[in-house]
């Protein structure tokens, strides 16, 4: 469970741009400032003491060197220059895609929505995920009446035990409706799963 104020790590190369990503979030009451660090640095994150890492992504640098720059298992918000990177960082398991020239309140809004496991993606990234996407073109196959419970459940961010117990299932049975859902939807990841699902109308991010 979060705190009632969530700790933010940022990373960027530019200390001008951690300063200025350390601005906004620290205007908000609910968030925490509790590191800066460049690309380099990130990797001696401690992932105990952190809920959420706002990455400021270079032009050309790949999904991969995003997903190492946060401890194993603490969610990433990525800022980008170009929205076609939205589909590729999600893929890698980024949580949260947004626009560099994101207003401060989005900005702030995200890395809430973030934390709280939830996926965040801004209108262009969306936009273009959705029009350049051939599977969004496609009709998948149709989920069934448990698998869309599980599905938003999924949207969540929660596990397959917490799956189970939410739905009185076992934790197998859990198992079994996300891999079917990955299946249906042609998806890699969770993540993934969601983001796929909200562009087809099955979830309202």
């Amino acid at each position: 469970m979060l705190a009632l104020t969530l700790a933010a790590a940022i990373v960027a190369e530019s200390a001008l741009v951690r300063a200025g990503i350390a601005t906004v979030l620290a205007a908000s009451p609910s968030i925490r400032v509790v590191s800066e660090s460049t690309p380099a640095e990130a990797a001696q994150l401690p992932a105990e003491e952190l809920d959420v890492v706002v990455c400021d992504v270079p032009d050309g640098a790949t999904a991969e060197a995003t997903m190492s720059q946060a401890p194993r298992g603490v969610p990433i918000l990525a800022l980008v220059n170009d929205p076609d990177r939205a589909r590729e960082l999600v893929r890698a398991g980024v949580r949260g895609v947004l626009d560099r020239e994101v207003s401060s309140e989005k900005l702030q809004a995200a890395s809430i929505a973030v934390a709280n496991g939830l996926c965040t993606l801004d209108e262009r990234a969306l936009e273009r995920l959705v029009s350049s996407s051939p599977v969004a073109q496609r009709n998948t196959q149709r989920l069934t009446p448990r698998e869309q419970e599980v599905l938003e459940l999924l949207a969540e961010g929660v596990s397959n035990k917490v799956i189970a117990l939410r739905l009185d299932i076992s934790e197998h049975t859990a198992k079994f409706h996300v891999n079917s859902i990955l299946e249906k939807l042609e998806a890699d990841t969770r993540t993934d799963a969601v983001v796929r699902a909200a562009r087809q109308g099955l979830l309202t991010l």
